[in-house]
């Protein structure tokens, strides 16, 4: 038996080297999982040339798509796989719902990684209009038309949070029963407890961390303002802006004179060596989360955490127990980091539930456990009791 499964981005678009982010690193689990249960698994991807490459010991292929509409895109990709595996007995994963096609087949699954379209207008489009009040209540209306189409299009659909089914219960007018959903928390592999009680908690040389990929809606431009105002304040903190994106090249400009940032890059391998390196992670996104890995990630090493009250981040972190929840803007960010600079206490108590909720609530056996029991259920395919 096969499993087929489809995303936009694995691999960069010309096959030359894997990708960073949280939808890639899920898809790679989520292929990684496939393998195990005994699947003959293949990624499929959007490509600007007909590739096959191997990664992590899978089979990528690109699909020669990019020179269609988008519109046509998802349709054309899903046309490759189709003649490629049999559909009555082979497994389809939409790697993420936007690119599913409605089928009507109950051996498809899609993956819904929450709520986007609570980004700025500026986000979702650059159309002309979009500034006039009436344009940017269409254009959001418009987007929620799509995610929602986007969910139904699948009979089966695994959501990383329950903030999009609290909001999709709200908007529907009937529940549809055949629909199954199912809710898996995004995950992470979970240190021993020993590894983050070597962290050192003072008043000095407080290390900051911003591991995110560097684009604007995932807070890159108010944590630079946040980190210039504390930098004055508190001399002794330092920051480090970790990962790649658009928004890369700005903060070396920005950052260029000041000796207390450090800019990096860095695999997914090594976002835990990153984190027990640092006192405080932040997620200071403006919109697009789901549950959010980055936020796991710092939890599994006892990094407490500042995040904003955006999306599903609300279903990992409780306020003042295992992190703090602050608004997304410059004031409020500054604000929450404060609070955790100038406690080194509190650091540490919220460090230490932060361990606990992700070592109890996100580890990755739990999340690999759960997509074992979809897809045996989706594809009939009976475990092994060692899962």
């Amino acid at each position: 038996m096969k499993a087929a499964i489809l995303c936009v981005n694995f691999l960069d678009h010309d096959g030359n080297h894997p990708l960073i982010g949280g939808v890639e690193t899920y898809v790679l689990n989520l292929a990684l999982i496939c393998q195990e249960i005994g699947l003959e698994t293949t990624i499929y991807q959007f490509a600007n040339l007909q590739f096959e490459k191997e990664q992590a010991g899978l089979k990528v292929k690109g699909i020669h798509i990019n020179n269609l509409p988008w519109k046509k895109r998802k349709t054309a990709l899903y046309s490759a796989v189709e003649k490629e595996i049999n559909m009555e007995k082979d497994i389809v994963i939409f790697g993420s719902d936007h690119i599913s096609v409605p089928t009507g087949n109950r051996r498809h699954i899609s993956v819904q990684h929450g709520i986007n379209w609570d980004l700025p207008v500026r986000y979702l489009s650059n159309h002309r209009f979009a500034r006039y009040k009436w344009a940017a209540s269409f254009i959001k209306w418009r987007e929620i038309s799509f995610y929602k189409q986007s969910f139904e299009n699948c009979m089966n659909t695994v959501c990383v949070d329950y903030n999009f089914m609290n909001w999709y219960r709200t908007t529907i007018a009937e529940e549809n029963s055949e629909h199954n959903v199912w809710v898996i928390p995004n995950f992470s592999a979970i240190l021993p407890v020993d590894h983050f009680r070597t962290r050192s908690y003072s008043n000095k040389d407080i290390r900051i961390l911003f591991a995110r990929r560097m684009v604007e809606y995932r807070g890159t431009r108010i944590m630079s303002a946040a980190a210039k105002y504390l930098l004055s304040k508190y001399p002794d903190i330092r920051f480090t802006f970790a990962g790649e994106g658009p928004d890369e090249d700005w903060l070396r400009r920005v950052f260029s004179s000041e000796k207390g940032v450090n800019i990096i890059k860095y695999l997914p391998e090594e976002a835990q060596a990153i984190h027990l390196r640092h006192d405080i992670a932040v997620i200071p996104s403006l919109a697009s989360e789901g549950t959010s890995i980055a936020v796991v990630e710092a939890m599994a090493t006892g990094c407490p955490v500042v995040a904003t009250a955006v999306g599903g981040l609300t279903n990992q972190i409780i306020h003042g127990f295992n992190g703090l929840l602050v608004m997304p803007n410059i004031s409020s960010l500054i604000d929450g980091l404060e609070v955790l600079i100038r406690n080194p206490e509190m650091r540490r108590s919220i460090g230490t539930r932060a361990y606990e909720t992700a070592k109890e609530a996100f580890p990755l056996a739990r999340w690999k456990r759960a997509w074992q029991e979809v897809i045996s259920r989706v594809g009939q395919i009976p475990l092994d009791s060692s899962y």
